[in-house]
């Protein structure tokens, strides 16, 4: 059976499987596509007999598939993809892949999201082994994600940070900042993907009445919500996505509700990692027209959320953020 380890700059990986698993170091081969760790590895490879690739696997065929990738590959957007865009022409067809990556694999619409969901077949999703990389990883939760060539055809197993497992796939609205299993319940029952929105760039706003929610996030007690405006087409209002209303008192309490209410302040900490706000969101927020609120109480009555939920998200809201966050 032979390995190949994918973005190894210190060996670790490789030396662990040598070392603690016992593989046959001539069947093990570690590749990094930066120089400066390329030559280190050489000369540890000198020593432990393990094989070091020259090739640039991005630009070349080197003629070999592997049984087994192992990969801890950098995190930012387009080298953690590009990473699982090697699998195909590297893994056998009977092979196995373990990546450490960002669980925003899990949000819809992302590119790695809609890679693996057509190219791969996700056996499983383990989010705990992200409790071993929050103090050194900044605005992200790091997950093993574990699969072979294929499809991710209906539900995957996702370990959540506590052990306990929900079944999944990449078409749901999965939390990805906080990742209980009441955060998924709720995410559920919340995220219904029935609203109105339309997508917006910057030609005028013809409609009188409307609801409007930035691209941006706005950062209120040194956390992320939802941001925007009713009923007026404002400097800078681009990029955003707007619901036509049926009158102006519907647009500002919706309004009110998307970047207020204890419920989307809640969904908002849930799943704006960075300032920028995805499609997930546009896509998932639901249509709250017929909600009203006079109290939070009606907010959670038009959800169907419990006391034990409502007092969950408060618990939530109260927390102080960490680097995850």
């Amino acid at each position: 059976m032979d390995y190949l380890v994918l973005f190894d700059p210190d060996g670790t990986g490789t030396m662990r499987l040598i070392e603690e698993h016992g593989t046959n170091p001539s069947n093990v081969y570690v590749w990094d596509n930066l120089s400066t760790h390329q030559v280190f590895l050489q000369k540890l490879a000198k020593v432990y007999k393990f094989n070091v690739i020259e090739q640039d696997l991005f630009k070349e065929e080197i003629g070999m598939k592997f049984n087994k990738i192992l990969s801890n590959p950098p995190y930012d957007d387009g080298m953690y993809v590009k990473a699982l865009k090697l699998l195909p022409k590297l893994l056998t067809d009977d092979g196995q892949f373990q990546f450490l990556i960002p669980n925003k694999i899990l949000i819809p619409f992302t590119k790695g999201a809609a890679f693996a969901k057509d190219n791969l077949c996700i056996e499983r999703i383990d989010l705990t082994y992200g409790k071993s990389f929050i103090e050194s990883i900044e605005g992200t939760w790091v997950c093993n994600t574990v699969g072979k060539l294929g499809k991710t055809e209906g539900k995957f197993p996702l370990v959540l940070p506590d052990g306990k497992v929900v079944e999944t796939d990449f078409d749901s609205p999965n939390p990805v900042m906080e990742m209980s299993e009441i955060d998924f319940i709720l995410h559920q029952k919340i995220m219904r993907k029935d609203n109105k929105f339309v997508s917006h760039k910057t030609e005028k706003i013809t409609h009188k009445f409307f609801v409007y929610i930035r691209p941006t996030a706005k950062r209120v007690n040194n956390k992320l919500r939802y941001h925007g405006v009713a009923n007026e087409c404002v400097d800078g209002l681009e990029n955003g996505f707007y619901q036509v209303c049926s009158s102006a008192e519907q647009a500002e309490r919706m309004l009110k509700i998307y970047t207020e209410s204890e419920l989307f302040r809640y969904v908002s900490y849930c799943n704006i990692g960075f300032t920028m706000i995805s499609r997930f969101n546009k896509e998932f927020l639901p249509n709250i027209e017929d909600c009203q609120y006079n109290s939070e109480q009606d907010v959670y009555d038009f959800f169907g959320v419990t006391e034990e939920e409502a007092e969950h998200i408060r618990k939530v809201l109260n927390k102080k953020r960490n680097k995850h966050h």
